[in-house]
C-alpha cells in the first residue's frame, strides 16, 4: 500500500505545475518533492508525471491517480472531522428557526440551560414562523425549529422527528370598552354575532385550525372582519374596537393596556408547541440537550397578564342569550 502522504505531494504538484512552485506551497525542497514522487512511481509501478519546457504534466495513469487521490484525502479529513466531534461533541453550532413569541419566552432559559453543558456550543437564532422554519429544516440550514400543531389532529411534519414542550392555552381578547369587559371568564358562544381579528391570512395555520374548531364547537361560524400577519397586529385591531380576537398565551406576554384578556370558560382552546429535528438526536450530543433543556423548561411559568381593564373593572358572571 503506498502512503497517503505521498498523494498529496502528487495532487500539488499537479496544481502548481511545476516541483519547485509544490515545494514552496508544501514548504518541502524541490528534491525532496522529486524523491517522493520517484517513490510513489515505483510503489504504483506506472510513470506519474512527465516534463516538457511549460512545466509538469500528469500522465493518463497519474490523471486517474489524482482523480482517485481527490476522493482519498476528503474522505480521511471527514474521518478527522468526525473523531474530532466524537472527543469534543461540545464544539459546533445549533441553528434553531423560532417564531418571535416563542423566541422570546421559550428559548432564553433553554439556551441558558444548554450552555451550562456545553459552553463551546454557539447557538444561533433564526427568525422564521413555523412553516418557513420546517422549510429551513429540511434543506439543512437549521438543526431545530419550532413548530406549532393541533392536539390531536394528524401530524404535519410526519418526517420530521417532533418533541413536544407544553400545550399553549388560547385567551379571549376584548377592546376595554368591550360588554363582557367585566366577566371573569367568557363563554365563546356569547361572542358569536361578533367581528372577529385573526392572525393568519389562509386559515390552514394550526393556530387558525384551533380558532375555527372553537367557534365550531361552541356552535356558530365566526365572521371575520381582519386578517393580520402578527399577534400584535391583532391586538392593535381589537384595542381599536373592530373585533375581537382569540390569541395564544405566548403572544400575550406583554398585552396591551387598552385592551380585556380573559379565559375561555369551559375547556379552553389550546395549540401544541414542539420541536422538530430531521431525527432524533444522538444521546449526549448538543442537540440532545437542547431538547432536553426545553422540555424541563417546559410552559412558561405565568398567566399572560390581561391588560389594565381587567385590574380596573370587578368581575361580573355573563349569560349567553
Amino acid at each position: 500500500m503506498f502512503d497517503v502522504r505521498k498523494l498529496a505531494v502528487l495532487t500539488e504538484v499537479v496544481r502548481c505545475g511545476s516541483m519547485s512552485a509544490a515545494a514552496a506551497s508544501t514548504r518541502y525542497t524541490t528534491s525532496a518533492i522529486s524523491q517522493q514522487i520517484t517513490a510513489l512511481e515505483r510503489e504504483i509501478g506506472h510513470q506519474l508525471l512527465v516534463r516538457t519546457s511549460s512545466g509538469v504534466h500528469p500522465t493518463p495513469a497519474g490523471a486517474r491517480l489524482v482523480d482517485h487521490a481527490a476522493i482519498i484525502l476528503a474522505a480521511i479529513d471527514d474521518a478527522e472531522r468526525d473523531l474530532a466531534r466524537a472527543t469534543n461533541p461540545e464544539s459546533g453550532v445549533v441553528r434553531i428557526a423560532s417564531f418571535s413569541s416563542a423566541a422570546s419566552e421559550i428559548l432564553p432559559r433553554t439556551v441558558a440551560r444548554m450552555r451550562e453543558a456545553f459552553p463551546r456550543t454557539e447557538i444561533r437564532l433564526v427568525a422564521a414562523d413555523p412553516d418557513d422554519g420546517t422549510d429551513l429544516l429540511r434543506e439543512g440550514e437549521v438543526e431545530v425549529c419550532v413548530i406549532t400543531e393541533v392536539p390531536g389532529d394528524r401530524s404535519e411534519h410526519r418526517d420530521l422527528c417532533t418533541t413536544t414542550l407544553f400545550d399553549d392555552e388560547f385567551f379571549v381578547v376584548l377592546p376595554s370598552g368591550h360588554r363582557l369587559a367585566n366577566v371573569r371568564e367568557v363563554p365563546l358562544a356569547a361572542l358569536a354575532g361578533e367581528q372577529w381579528v385573526v392572525s393568519s391570512a389562509t386559515g390552514s395555520c394550526p393556530d387558525a385550525r384551533v380558532f375555527l374548531d372553537s367557534c365550531r364547537r361552541a356552535d356558530f361560524t365566526p365572521s371575520v372582519s381582519f386578517r393580520a400577519e402578527d399577534y400584535s397586529t391583532v391586538q392593535g385591531l381589537v384595542a381599536a374596537d373592530l373585533g375581537v380576537s382569540l390569541v395564544p398565551s405566548l403572544a400575550l406576554r406583554s398585552a396591551r393596556t387598552d385592551v380585556v384578556v380573559r379565559p375561555v370558560a369551559g375547556t379552553p382552546p389550546v395549540r401544541r408547541i414542539a420541536l422538530a429535528t430531521t431525527t432524533a438526536p444522538t444521546p449526549g450530543s448538543p442537540l440532545a440537550a437542547l431538547l432536553s433543556a426545553a422540555r424541563t423548561v417546559g410552559a412558561p411559568r405565568s398567566r399572560p397578564s390581561s391588560g389594565r381593564a381587567a385590574y380596573t373593572v370587578p368581575a361580573q358572571p355573563v349569560s349567553v342569550a
